[in-house]
């Protein structure tokens, strides 16, 4: 199996921290991630993880202003498409999104739609 390597970017650690805990959980092993939960925390990881970095996932509660700084950052170590980057929606910022609908939106971004039933949404 493939491990993709993930950089995200979160306000707070133990949103971030429960929502890969759940990744793990519906998909054990596929996903290896790095948290950064301020720019600077964002940066030094990047540049540390360079080389094994294929997806950067900025949170849902980050602000259009936060988003864009993040994108900057991106922009300045891996250039312009170097690495993908991946916003989960604030509309999903709901009960329904925090019960499943954030991690339904995730899967279907990386792995394609989902068809069965995952036990995650």
């Amino acid at each position: 199996m493939t491990v993709t390597k993930l950089l995200t970017l979160g306000k707070n650690p133990a949103i971030t921290a429960s929502f890969l805990a759940q990744v793990d959980q519906v998909r054990p092993g596929k996903y290896k991630a790095y948290s950064a939960h301020s720019l600077e925390e964002l940066r030094t990881l990047a540049e540390l993880h360079k080389s094994e970095i294929q997806v950067v996932l900025l949170e849902a509660a980050q602000t259009d202003e936060q988003v864009q700084a993040a994108k900057g950052v991106v922009s300045k170590i891996w250039g312009e498409g170097g690495v993908q980057v991946l916003r989960l929606p604030p509309s999903l910022l709901t009960p329904e999104g925090k019960s499943g609908g954030m991690m339904r939106w995730f899967l279907e971004h990386m792995d394609g739609p989902i068809e069965e039933e995952c036990g995650c949404c």
